[in-house]
């Protein structure tokens, strides 16, 4: 009876442990027999890949709101305004390095204005961020008269478009970006701080960590990542567009959820968290070679995150 018991704690814990590579094989797996060839092309495989590198790198700094118990909504409208500073530097030819530079330097600043708010403002993540959302997306309507910005010169381009030792120059930057978090949240005393805080506040204030400037370098750490990602899409749409990213904060949270993630703070895992902007890029795209209604894949996502979150629910009960 204990031997059995035994075995089947080991099995859960493995479950939880691997579930989001486990689900991420499941849907190869599924998609391989329901489409075959079509799905398992290169060409289909890269697509999913540059897709999700966008949403990838969001996801990657959204991490640090979620882990430490709070939540960032503002991504889509962060990436849209980011996206607008990074074009018009581009249409001023200015060099590629400084315009990720300017992106990150706009992304980090709606971080610093988040983090001081909820961290130190003690404004609730949620209405925080939500104002952000609704600010980041006006300011990047008024600033090109809700328009596109066009004229990139090709090397800005090849960012989104080209290719280097058969992956997307868009996946390297998301692979480089998740080694980056990955040291940061899980290599370092901070990470290990914004664990501890995300586990019980009161104990990590209590133990001497600083939770208020750890909240505020969270915030700072997701714009960044936003900023990264701002590039990304602009060279990979060829344009500055103020209305693009509607619902990206959902998919990068649904990402993160995903790969184990706890809405209640405390847990997941940087590769976890690849894994999940796979399994999303994955799904949406075997709906759509299923030839599924839009909007049915976005009622389908949401189904995903609610599930996912259920399940969070009731192993934290359990």
């Amino acid at each position: 009876m204990k031997k059995s018991l035994a075995m089947k704690d080991r099995l859960q814990v493995v479950i939880k442990e691997y579930s989001a590579i486990l689900i991420l094989l499941a849907l190869v797996l599924a998609m391989s027999i329901l489409k075959g060839d079509s799905f398992l092309k290169s060409t289909n495989l890269v697509n999913i890949i540059r897709q999700q590198a966008v949403i990838g790198i969001i996801a990657l700094g959204i991490m640090f709101p979620i882990v430490s118990g709070g939540t960032d909504l503002s991504g889509g409208s962060v990436v849209a305004l980011c996206g607008v500073f990074a074009a018009l530097a581009v249409r001023a030819e200015l060099p590629i390095p400084l315009v990720f530079l300017i992106a990150i330097v706009i992304g980090a600043l709606t971080g610093v204005i988040n983090g001081f708010f909820i961290a130190y403002g003690n404004v609730p993540a949620f209405i925080a961020t939500l104002g952000m959302m609704s600010a980041a997306r006006g300011a990047a309507l008024l600033i090109t008269d809700s328009k596109n910005i066009n004229g990139f010169y090709d090397a800005f381009e090849s960012i989104g478009t080209d290719s280097f030792l058969g992956l997307p120059i868009a996946a390297w930057i998301f692979v480089l970006m998740a080694i980056i978090i990955y040291i940061i949240l899980e290599r370092t005393k901070y990470g290990t701080s914004i664990y501890a805080i995300g586990g019980n506040a009161t104990a990590a204030k209590v133990s001497g960590i600083n939770v208020r400037l750890c909240n505020f370098m969270g915030y700072v750490i997701a714009g960044i990542c936003t900023g990264v990602a701002a590039v990304v899409l602009t060279a990979r749409m060829r344009s500055g567009n103020p209305s693009v990213g509607n619902a990206y904060e959902m998919d990068a949270i649904t990402c993160v959820i995903l790969g184990g993630a706890s809405f209640s703070g405390g847990s997941g895992k940087v590769v976890n968290t690849v894994f999940g902007a796979l399994i999303l890029g994955i799904l949406v795209n075997g709906m759509t070679m299923l030839q599924i209604d839009s909007n049915l894949q976005s009622v389908v996502k949401g189904a995903v995150i609610v599930i996912a979150v259920f399940l969070d629910s009731r192993k934290r009960t359990d």
